[in-house]
């Protein structure tokens, strides 16, 4: 169980422009539904939002034309933008408006380069990533579908080689996939997998932690735990549990969900002997 559960989280970074895209939205935007977990979102114009009154670290946004995509962990929340007002048109945003104190809208360039870079790279990390990919995973047979999630490893490749860190994390995941069988028939026989050493996904990991994130340390840990050197795995994690890794917390907390569930099966197993 613990296995299918890191493999799930892993594999959840591969789910799978007319104008310049840009992050510099900045305002408080709130809404007046009662109850509402999403509230209030703060941008700050430099490409990053926070969500909630607790909410420290924040996500990552872009805009493009009068669209706001926000990147929260597996999914995204769309808005469209509309006179002072955000419109969710996504899933668990769908037709929440949150108002600011703005007049109106400014669609201004980022003047910074390193945030203009990470707008343009976010915008392509949606199209690549995100958009239609529900769809094609339905309606595609094997062959399409198959034909679909190369090209999308072929894109990711192409801005994790421009230095765009969370694509590298999408290579690696289509990289462990296959090494170990393909995505499905990895999930679906992941108590057996024995995964051989392999560079090309240490570099991987290793790259991204490079760029500057430290959910490379996550990968690593991935990487260890199934080529069987649990101990030195689980140095990898408690690294990037240090320096704050969203996906290393997304592991330890999969895994304490897992071995607690097993805990409890093997008490009710004992209970019926």
């Amino acid at each position: 169980m613990k296995k299918l559960f890191l493999l799930t989280t892993l594999f959840m970074m591969s789910a799978l422009f007319a104008q310049q895209a840009t992050n510099t939205l900045e305002g408080v935007f709130t809404t007046k539904a009662k109850d509402e977990l999403y509230n209030p979102l703060k941008f700050d114009g430099k490409g990053r939002v926070t969500i909630g009154e607790f909410d420290e670290v924040g996500y990552e946004f872009t805009e493009r034309n009068d669209s706001v995509i926000i990147f929260v962990e597996k999914t995204v929340f769309i808005f469209k933008k509309e006179k002072n007002q955000l419109k969710g048109i996504s899933d668990w945003v769908d037709k929440k408006v949150y108002k600011s104190n703005l007049k109106s809208f400014e669609n201004k360039a980022q003047s910074n380069p390193k945030l203009a870079q990470r707008a343009n790279w976010m915008a392509q990390n949606y199209d690549i990533n995100f958009k239609n990919n529900a769809s094609f995973l339905f309606d595609l047979d094997e062959n399409s579908l198959n034909q679909k999630l190369k090209e999308n490893e072929t894109a990711n490749a192409k801005l994790c080689k421009e230095g765009f860190d969370e694509s590298c994390k999408v290579v690696f995941a289509y990289k462990f996939a296959e090494q170990s069988g393909g995505v499905f028939e990895t999930l679906n026989a992941a108590d057996d997998i024995k995964l051989k050493p392999n560079k090309e996904l240490e570099q991987l990991a290793q790259r991204v932690i490079d760029l500057g994130n430290p959910d490379g340390y996550g990968l690593f840990y991935t990487y260890y735990y199934f080529t069987g050197q649990k101990e030195k795995a689980e140095q990898f994690l408690q690294k990037g549990l240090d320096l704050g890794s969203a996906y290393c917390n997304e592991i330890s907390l999969n895994s304490a969900l897992s071995e607690f569930g097993e805990g409890l099966q093997s008490e009710v197993e004992e209970s019926e002997d």
